[in-house]
């Protein structure tokens, strides 16, 4: 596994994932809810 050394000098994890941050406003939601209905 690539990663940042260990101590004793042995390969560690690699640790890095994706982080997505976003904020819901109205306009969203309501794309969402119509996402929603369309697929009732």
């Amino acid at each position: 596994l690539p990663g940042k050394p260990l101590p004793n000098g042995e390969p560690g994890p690699s640790l890095y994932c994706a982080v997505i941050v976003k904020r819901v406003d109205a306009k969203t939601r309501s794309k969402t809810s119509i996402n929603e209905l369309l697929r009732d």
